[in-house]
This record gives C-alpha cells, structure tokens and sequence, in this order.
C-alpha cells in the first residue's frame, strides 16, 4: 500500500491490486476504505516537481494529476487519441 498527500486529498495505492482510492483531507486513512471507493487504475507517474499523474483507463486518455501541498489543485484530463494510431 502506498500514500500520497496532496492539496486535497490523501491517495491510497493498492499496487499489487492496481486500484486506489481518493480520500478527501481530513479523513483518517487508517480507517479501511469501503470497497465501493476504490478505482482501477492503469498507470501511475511522477515528475521533478513532485506532482503525478494515474491513468483512468488502458489508453492513458483518461488521466488524474495532483499537485503536493500549497500547489495547483487536482483535475481531471482528458486527451484525445492520437489520429496517426
């Protein structure tokens, strides 16, 4: 299991399982999760300034990217397929 705190949330990664769970801050995340909120995910990726990406789903055009505290917000992203593919 994996944590990670950003501005809004507490992430729970189960990376055997690829699922994850988004608590809102606040919540005790020691306090299991109910299996109705957890999430397939399909990728899961960290950049220099600290912020990450999961992949939504098996094309990676579905996407989640959150920031570390005192950064931007979390949002949801949304990429077109590439035309050439």
């Amino acid at each position: 299991m994996r944590r990670i705190d950003s501005t809004n949330s507490t992430w729970l990664f189960d990376i055997a399982s690829m699922r994850f769970c988004r608590l809102p801050r606040g919540i005790d995340p020691t306090l299991a999760p109910p299996p109705g909120e957890w999430q397939a995910y399909y990728g899961l990726e960290f950049d220099v300034s600290g912020a990450f990406t999961i992949a939504l789903n098996s094309d990676h055009t579905r996407l989640l990217r959150a920031w570390p505290e005192n950064q931007e917000a979390t949002k949801e992203l949304e990429l077109q397929p590439d035309a050439r593919s």
